[in-house]
């Protein structure tokens, strides 16, 4: 296991390593015809390696405007083998980290898009070297002159490892006939990853592919699927619609570490969602809604809070006031934990030993590989002087702790075979829309469905997060239905008169309310109360007192807000 990327994700301040400043990404954009990923290039007998191809801008990864329509369908699997990434990175790499996993997925075309016909996570490990796991997008299909014969294909990709939920924005490219298709150019430019352990990578490679063509049976229900997602998504307009001074869209595009600092930024103003362009450092990112971003602790309140509070709506409030040793018997007869609650552990209140330094969480929680290893070894931690909901102490273990004690209470009120994740999803993911929203679970030997981390792993893609979000700032209530617990929620935003727990001058927060931070920012006209998820790497989803909502994944260590607020204020003012 690589102990240092980990390690790396435990500190919450970057390095202070010099950094040369950076020069935006102005290479050369896809012409018409093109010179790079030819179809000659991608289909002659000897393919060359992806060395003999530099990076691209990301224009020759996407439908150009000039593009006809896709002269052949598609529909059938294509299959990877195990295949050697170019990816110089200046340390020794980890197990399968330059390694493109060999995987299996099957497509349909509906309307000039690329569909995969199962959207869930794609799990590598039982038949690949890789570090990788993977997640498909939908993509396009295309004809171009010059490519004659062909027709030609494209879709996103995203490369995540097994352990902390790091997401590799990946756009891969061929060309088809009826039952031929090319070698798949790949290539990686972006990341949310962990940038002090020398993350930043730029990765591509050159893969053999094996397609099957074959038809589907349920090619209109995956089609209906895909449409209503697509129907379903937050409305979006261009941050520059709203932002017309542009001091938004310079705040995301100015240079942190890299040329391509954020991910995304994007503001919810209304229930409309406003985005800057998704960037790599190699132009922007061509399919914007398939970007996925690991947001690290973020997971806490879009995931942990989520589930909390919808089972506080589902069974009644006093799941909150529910002991942890009556759900955890590995810790009915641990000191600490006597007296614990469901609801210290979601605030971080609960006087056990722990922290986020390597002998807590990397060697007690990230390395178990299932859930009760974890579990056993949580138990081994100690207790600090401080009683159940006297003192704050950050802790991702503690959110194990609650996940795992969250299974046994669900399982108690439904039966044996009912996980309750799988409730999270079918009562509060789905009827939002944001049913491919991808967790990270633990890892069991006998292949068992494992159980959501909790603490970390989210992999959202900005229209989930920005539904999840949505659904918190309207206090749990979606299309005229409640499905979080109304109180809770406002507890969290700091709605009600409960002011939650002093973090004793945390750099994070002063207050930690149900998983969410919060502070204060003072702008031109008064002092705001800012209410946030945060994650590693300076994740942030923001709720201002005006309603506003802002989303900004980056993994470059930027965790002063004040200035972002500032501006979103100036776009909607929370002053009286």
């Amino acid at each position: 296991m690589p102990r240092h990327l980990i390690i790396g994700c435990l500190a919450l301040i970057a390095s202070s390593c010099f950094w040369d400043e950076p020069t935006p990404w102005d290479g050369p954009r896809l012409t018409q015809p093109r010179s790079q990923l030819t179809a000659e290039q991608l289909t002659v007998e000897q393919t060359p390696g992806a060395d003999t191809l530099a990076l691209l801008d990301m224009s020759h990864f996407s439908r150009p405007e000039w593009a006809l329509e896709a002269t052949h369908r598609f529909s059938g699997t294509v299959s990877f083998t195990d295949t050697e990434l170019t990816f110089p990175i200046d340390r020794e790499p980890y197990s399968g980290e330059k390694v493109f996993p060999g995987f299996t997925i099957d497509f349909v075309t509906h309307e000039g898009e690329l569909i995969p016909v199962e959207k869930d996570i794609i799990y590598t490990r039982h038949q690949s070297n890789s570090f990788w796991d993977v997640i498909v997008g939908t993509g396009d299909v295309w004809h171009e002159e010059a490519d004659g014969a062909w027709s030609r294909a494209s879709f996103p990709l995203t490369l995540t490892d097994r352990y902390m939920g790091q997401a590799r924005n990946c756009v891969a490219t061929f060309v088809y006939k009826p039952a031929e298709i090319s070698d798949v150019y790949v290539q990686c430019s972006q990341e949310t990853a962990d940038i002090t352990a020398d993350q930043v990578g730029n990765m591509r490679a050159m893969l053999e592919a094996e397609y099957h063509p074959t038809s589907y049976s349920n090619v209109e229900k995956v089609i209906e699927d895909h449409d209503d997602q697509r129907k379903e998504r937050v409305p979006v307009l261009p941050i520059n619609s709203v932002d017309t001074s542009t001091s938004v869209g310079h705040y995301f595009d100015a240079f942190r570490r890299t040329n391509a600092p954020i991910s995304v930024g994007a503001v919810i103003i209304d229930d409309t969602l406003y985005r800057h362009p998704p960037t790599t450092r190699h132009g922007r990112y061509p399919y914007p809604h398939e970007m996925r971003h690991g947001v690290y602790s973020v997971t806490k309140s879009m995931a942990g809070a989520l589930a909390l509070f919808y089972f506080a709506e589902r069974y009644g409030e006093e799941i909150f006031d529910a002991p942890i040793t009556d759900y955890v018997p590995e810790l009915a007869d641990h000191p600490g934990w006597q007296g614990v609650t469901f609801g210290h552990t979601l605030n971080m209140v609960t006087g056990v030993e722990a922290s986020e330094e390597a002998e807590h969480l990397l060697n007690i929680l990230v390395l178990a590989r299932g859930a009760e290893e974890a579990i056993q070894n949580i138990a081994t931690l100690g207790d600090y002087p401080e009683g159940p909901g006297e003192q704050f102490n950050y802790a991702s273990t503690n959110f194990f702790v609650l996940s795992y004690a969250l299974q046994n209470y669900v399982r108690r009120k439904e039966g044996e075979g009912v996980y309750y994740w799988d409730l999270v999803h079918e009562n509060v993911l789905a009827p939002i829309g944001a049913e491919d929203f991808t967790l990270l679970h633990t890892v069991e030997a006998d292949g068992s469905q494992g159980l959501p981390i909790l603490a970390y792993g989210a992999l959202p893609t900005l229209d989930e997060a920005a539904k999840i979000a949505l659904l918190f700032s309207n206090a749990g209530s979606h299309d005229g239905r409640q499905l979080l617990h109304r109180e809770k929620t406002r507890e969290a935003l700091g709605r009600t008169a409960w002011t939650g727990y002093s973090t004793g001058g945390d750099d994070r927060g002063m207050r930690y309310r149900h998983s969410f931070w919060s502070t204060t920012v003072r702008t031109s006209e008064c002092t705001v109360e800012v209410v946030y998820m945060l994650g590693y790497g300076g994740n942030y989803v923001l709720f201002l007192p005006s309603g506003a909502v802002v989303l900004r994944f980056m993994d470059e260590h930027d965790y002063d807000l004040s200035a972002l607020v500032q501006k979103i204020e100036a776009l909607k003012s929370s002053c009286p």
